[in-house]
């Protein structure tokens, strides 16, 4: 009986605290909507880039092993044969089944357009997926249709006036060529009879080198392109995303705590009332429990959603910087997995817990009569500067003893270092406007100063959020645009050729005779290509031969030597390889290859140069010295300048010398692509910015008329003095824009010892390569203004709205 009596004693303590909880809710409803939505954002941010990570791995994952193919090698015929059917036959019956035989073509269009055609034998494919493969029909992806201004369905018209039947396919795998069945091929086109080449699937080295002792005499056995370096990059821009959404995640849980402690303000009051008159410290332990709950669960949902509206955004941006930077086709639709939901539960539940501490710490406090008359106590200015200066300390013992292993140590020293600077900000602001008030000595401003000056402490939370966005933002911008500058650069003085011809086997003696002959040609290059070894590195090393070569190289730090000197014994590396190494200007680096005939030889590093986005090493020697050295030397290309040069010239190259278009590179065309993928790759990081400036504003947004209330004694003596709503509202917003202007004018030089770490450390540490800082003010300014642009209408609207008499 007395444990029933108990039990209904407790319940009812437990349903008046949830009635005064939801009184409050009501009472306070926008601004417990505020913290909630808060919450909401600070597991957001986090989860969107998280699910972005995942989403975009998997589909790199997949990509990646469609990219990497089955092809080991290539059976190709010399320069004016073919690979007939009696050949294929004949390597068939010698028992070699992994060759399979392909034919590509390309045919101009009606519209003038040129479309390339793959033939392949797609009987198993038509019988394995028949809803996919037609093995009766051409075969085109939406997108290469309309790269050829078709609309699908329709047919394909030959600028013979020939029509063939279309059908679209969707598959990443055919996204640049017009695939049908082969046999289809030679009836659709009897003027094609055997193939172009045979692609030889994985198999043993002896089987290999079988093979290529039994091949005809007019076929040739060549190695595919390795293509499997490309991952490194691939994880390195997950981990820079995932290091911006750890700093947009502790900007949130900034907003977050605030939000709590404006939320809180009356509620910390009404449940130490409710221990005085007699309600146990555990009920009320549990009901703030249930709350607690009940906001994970809400946070966790609303930020899901979020994030999956951030995600279904982000993600197609994403795809298209994989797309571009390391050619993989990923699907770049979001696709749900329930570990995400888990997640977001854990999240919100950390921001939950960060939020509410201080409230749980005050409820459980001795001293209940105290929060009983006043839920939050004001530290005075001298004290909170003394606990600032001792939180400073302790974190600059840890700045200074924190070691630099990897980009990952290094991330996390200077975000300790934005911390100890955050940390500064009040101290910063106050000696700005106390240096202001000294030389000011109009009644007016000086007043608003002291009065600003007062207000530090209270003010430092949502703008400590809006100086870590800004101070993040503008650093990002510095980087990006340092990288534009640099690549452009780079491209300008690398890219410098008209023209660049590669020739396959058999065909550099006519192209060369051509370039010879031609007097448009100013000059031309020979290109070679090898692979080598410096200690167990394997490096690709590049060959030099004029001044113009020379001039083509960015040197990040050289030796002053004359040309010939530096074609004597001298080298040049790459800067991957430096850092790599550890090698530096005057070593002697010994280069090697795996022959049994090579020696090995040295040469003296005088040169280290630039190479943006190569994840391999490279060596550029002097072609002498190369062609005396190396045995495994291939001659692949050449580049040409012309005295003029345009598309007639292409055209008149490819008619005399009979040769494929996509032998040819215009070096312009290539960099100009590459500064529009430059582009758009960068914009989700300059995004993802601007997100985190939005999110700090709206923490001002929500904090602003609270902060404001908190000090409603004060605005009612003003009022009293005779200042008029508008009066008193251009008081307010003076005293938040001096503020911002204060974090605008501290984030300026921290965001640029960010950027330098970032270009000079994180950069070499991570990618394997840097590049200069270009400090240029457009960035600083244009990041400031995105700034204030968030930051005045938020503060505007809440200012405005400020009843001081009617909650006085």
């Amino acid at each position: 009986m007395l444990l029933k009596l108990r039990l209904i004693s407790y319940m009812k303590q437990l349903m008046l605290i949830f009635k005064v909880q939801l009184a409050e809710y009501k009472q306070k409803l926008l601004l417990n909507i505020g913290f909630i939505v808060s919450l909401a954002i600070a597991t957001s941010t986090l989860l969107s880039i998280l699910i972005l990570n995942h989403a975009s791995k998997q589909q790199y994952k997949e990509a990646n092993i469609l990219l990497e193919s089955p092809v080991a090698h290539y059976i190709v015929p010399k320069q004016g044969n073919t690979v007939t059917k009696k050949d294929f036959a004949k390597l068939r019956k010698l028992g070699f089944y992994e060759l399979q035989p392909i034919l590509s073509f390309k045919k101009r269009l009606k519209n003038n357009k040129l479309v390339s055609f793959k033939a392949i034998d797609l009987l198993a494919l038509s019988i394995s997926k028949p809803d996919l493969y037609n093995p009766n029909a051409i075969l085109l992806s939406a997108e290469y249709a309309q790269k050829l201004k078709l609309e699908l369905p329709s047919k394909l018209r030959l600028v013979n006036n020939h029509t063939f039947a279309v059908k679209q396919i969707k598959s990443n795998l055919w996204h640049n060529v017009a695939l049908l069945d082969i046999a289809h091929a030679w009836s659709i086109f009897p003027e094609y009879t055997g193939f172009s080449y045979l692609i030889v699937s994985e198999m043993t080295q002896d089987r290999l080198y079988s093979l290529s002792k039994l091949l005809p005499e007019h076929l040739i056995l060549q190695q595919s392109f390795d293509i499997k370096e490309r991952s490194g990059f691939a994880d390195a821009l997950h981990l820079n995303l995932t290091a911006l959404s750890i700093l947009g995640f502790i900007v949130s849980a900034f907003i977050a705590f605030q939000g709590a402690n404006q939320a809180w303000h009356k509620r910390s009051e009404l449940m130490s009332q409710l221990r005085l008159l007699g309600v146990g410290l555990f009920e009320i332990k549990l009901a703030l429990m249930f709350e607690a709950l009940f906001l994970i669960v809400l946070s966790s949902v609303l930020g899901l959603i979020l994030s999956i509206l951030m995600v279904s955004f982000l993600l197609p941006l994403l795809g298209f910087t994989l797309s571009q930077l390391y050619q993989l086709q990923s699907s770049g639709h979001f696709q749900w997995d329930w570990q995400y939901f888990l997640w977001s539960l854990i999240i919100s539940s950390f921001a939950v817990f960060l939020a509410l501490l201080n409230q749980f710490k005050l409820i459980k406090s001795k001293e209940i009569s105290l929060y009983a008359k006043q839920s939050k106590v004001n530290l005075t200015q001298s004290r909170f500067i003394k606990n600032l200066l001792l939180f400073v300390v302790l974190t600059s013992l840890v700045f200074f003893t924190m070691p630099e292993f990897n980009w990952h140590f290094i991330m996390l020293k200077y975000g300790v270092l934005l911390i100890i600077t955050t940390a500064l900000l009040p101290l910063f602001l106050y000696l700005i406007f106390s240096v202001l008030n000294t030389f000011i000595s109009r009644y007016q401003i000086n007043f608003i100063l002291q009065d600003l000056k007062n207000q530090i402490s209270i003010r430092f939370l949502p703008l400590a959020t809006f100086y870590i966005a800004l101070t993040t933002s503008i650093a990002a911008a510095l980087m990006v645009s340092s990288f534009e500058s640099a690549f452009t650069k780079y491209l300008d003085q690398h890219l410098n050729e008209d023209l660049y011809i590669r020739f396959k086997v058999g065909e550099k003696e006519k192209i060369e005779n051509w370039l010879n002959q031609h007097s448009n040609v100013d000059e031309f290059l020979l290109y070679y290509d090898a692979k080598a070894k410096v200690g167990k590195n394997t490096v690709a090393v590049n060959t030099i031969n004029s001044k113009r070569q020379f001039s083509s190289i960015v040197f990040k730090s050289k030796l002053s030597q004359s040309l010939n000197q530096v074609l004597d014994k001298s080298c040049f590396i790459n800067e991957q390889l430096a850092l790599k190494r550890n090698i530096l200007l005057g070593d002697m680096i010994p280069i090697s290859q795996n022959t049994s005939t090579s020696v090995t030889f040295s040469c003296t590093v005088t040169g280290i140069y630039f190479d943006y986005g190569n994840p391999s090493f490279e060596v550029t020697i002097a072609r002498k010295l190369a062609i005396t050295h190396l045995k495994r030397l291939k001659e692949i290309g050449f580049g040409v300048y012309f005295k003029s040069f345009d598309d007639d010239v292409m055209t008149d190259l490819i008619a005399q010398l009979n040769i494929d278009e996509s032998q040819l590179y215009q070096p312009s065309q290539i960099k100009k692509m590459a500064l529009i993928v430059f582009k758009k790759t960068f914009l989700l990081t300059q995004a993802i910015a601007v997100v985190l400036l939005s999110i700090a504003c709206f923490g001002l947004f929500l904090s602003a008329n609270n902060l404001e209330l908190a000090r409603k004694s004060d605005l009612f003596i003003l009022i009293s003095l005779g200042y008029s709503k508008s009066a008193l509202f251009i008081h307010m917003l003076i005293q938040w824009l001096l503020l911002a202007c204060g974090c605008i004018l501290l984030s300026w030089p921290i965001a640029t010892i960010l950027a330098d770490v970032l270009v000079s450390k994180v950069l070499p540490s991570s990618f394997g390569w840097s590049m200069p800082l270009l400090l240029e003010t457009s960035s600083f300014i244009s990041s400031s203004i995105i700034g204030l642009i968030c930051l005045i209408p938020a503060l505007t609207i809440v200012l405005s709205k400020i009843n001081v008499k009617g909650r006085l």
